[in-house]
């Protein structure tokens, strides 16, 4: 059979097959790349997020910890002087919501905060979310290797900011 373009009908045919097949292969090629970068965190800018609570309260002093956000629970810990302890997750990238709260007890204090908040960490430490548990509170430290902290939290929840060698302000 001739078409009315004078080209035969199975060259239509051959010609429609390959469009689809052209386009079913980018689309499959699409979904491989887009499932292994994701599943790696390769595309996404921040990739895997790391969060440690280091125990600075003194010699002889165990911090209890317990870790957990809305999906895991990291169980109960206890970190002697100077121990840490530590964990990655993958951020929530399109919708930024990922929070994981401990709870601290040490001696009588006993208190909750979030070690990691994505609205608030995500350009704040980054992929690097280190805390160190002191007399004073837990206190981030600073992003990029600078000295000191970004704030700290006061065994009574209060935040503190301005840290610099255990001196600081009181946020309302």
């Amino acid at each position: 059979m001739i078409l009315p373009n004078g080209k035969p009908r199975f060259h239509l045919l051959v010609h429609q097959n390959r469009i689809k097949y052209e386009f079913l292969l980018k689309k499959l090629v699409l979904l491989i790349i887009l499932h292994v970068t994701l599943s790696e965190g390769a595309l996404l800018p921040y990739g895997k997020a790391h969060v440690r609570l280091t125990n600075l309260l003194g010699s002889g002093s165990s911090l209890t910890i317990h870790c957990q956000s809305k999906d895991d629970d990291l169980g109960v810990h206890v970190l002697v002087f100077k121990d840490s302890f530590e964990w990655s997750f993958k951020p929530k990238f399109f919708i930024p919501s990922t929070l994981f709260f401990c709870k601290l007890q040490w001696q009588s204090k006993v208190m909750s905060f979030d070690s990691y908040r994505e609205t608030r960490d995500l350009q704040g430490c980054n992929k690097y979310c280190y805390w160190d548990v002191t007399p004073d509170g837990p206190c981030m430290l600073k992003h990029g290797g600078n000295r000191g902290y970004d704030f700290c939290y006061s065994w009574d929840n209060k935040k503190i900011v301005g840290i610099e060698q255990g001196h600081g302000q009181d946020m309302p």
